[in-house]
C-alpha cells in the first residue's frame, strides 16, 4: 500500500514555506502543503481519493478541525497530528486556559498600520524568526486569521473524531500556553524547548512524530 499523503496546513503569520525543512526530513512520504493565503492567493485544493495524514501547525490544526465535520477527505484521513496546535485558542467561560481576547484585539489594531512589526513581534514571541514574506504585507488576510482565532471552536469536532490523534508541543511555547494544550488534548508529547514555531525550531522532532503516527505501535523518540 502506498504511503499516505501528508497534508500540511501552516498557522497564522506564515505560509507553506514553514514546511520546507520537514519535507526535506521526510523524503519517503508524499507531501501536499495548503496555503491559507496570508501572503497571496490561497491554495486550498486537496488531492482526491488517496489516504492522508492531516498535520496542522497552530491555527492550521484548528483549520483542519473547523472543516473536518463536512470534509470530503474525512473518511480517508488516517490520523490527525497537532504541532503546537489547539482545538480552541481564545479564552471563554468554558476555556479559561485560552488566550485573552484583548491580546488578539491589540494585534488587530496594529496590523493595518504596522503589519511587518506585528509579524516580527510574533516571531520573537514564538522563539524563532519567521521566514521571509512578500512586502508590502496586506493586513486583510492576517486580520481574517485573527478572526478565526477568536471565533472558531473545534472541540466538538475533535471529540467526535474516532481516529488516531497526536499532539506535539513545547513547554516553553509563549503563544500557546501548556495549560491550553493540556485543555485541548488528553495526551501530548512534550518537548522541553522549541517555542511555538516547532516546524522551524524542532524539525527532527516533528518528523519523528509524523513517522510514529504512520507506524502504529511505534513511539517517537523523546
Amino acid at each position: 500500500m502506498p504511503a499516505p499523503l501528508l497534508l500540511l496546513v501552516h498557522g497564522w503569520g506564515v505560509g507553506p514555506g514553514l514546511w520546507h525543512g520537514l519535507r526535506r526530513a521526510l523524503p519517503e512520504y508524499p507531501c501536499h502543503s495548503l496555503d491559507l493565503g496570508f501572503f497571496g492567493k490561497p491554495r486550498l485544493h486537496i488531492p482526491p481519493h488517496q489516504p492522508l495524514l492531516a498535520v496542522g501547525h497552530s491555527l492550521g490544526f484548528l483549520w483542519l478541525l473547523h472543516h473536518l465535520p463536512q470534509a470530503e477527505w474525512r473518511d480517508r484521513c488516517v490520523g490527525l497530528v497537532s504541532i503546537a496546535g489547539f482545538s480552541r485558542f481564545s479564552r471563554a467561560a468554558d476555556c479559561p486556559q485560552g488566550v485573552p481576547l484583548r491580546l488578539l484585539e491589540r494585534m488587530a489594531r496594529r496590523l493595518p498600520e504596522d503589519a511587518g512589526g506585528v509579524l516580527r513581534a510574533f516571531g520573537q514571541q514564538g522563539g524563532t524568526p519567521l521566514p521571509p514574506h512578500p512586502l508590502p504585507v496586506d493586513p486583510a488576510p492576517l486580520l481574517q486569521g485573527l478572526h478565526w482565532l477568536r471565533a472558531w471552536d473545534g472541540r466538538a469536532a475533535l471529540a467526535a473524531w474516532e481516529g488516531p490523534l497526536y499532539s506535539l508541543a513545547a513547554r516553553d511555547d509563549a503563544i500557546v500556553p501548556p495549560a491550553l494544550t493540556a485543555h485541548c488534548f488528553a495526551t501530548t508529547r512534550w518537548l522541553e524547548r522549541g517555542g511555538h514555531l516547532l516546524p522551524l525550531s524542532q524539525v527532527e522532532a516533528c518528523a519523528a512524530q509524523i513517522r510514529a503516527a504512520l507506524s502504529p505501535g511505534s513511539e517517537a523518540p523523546p
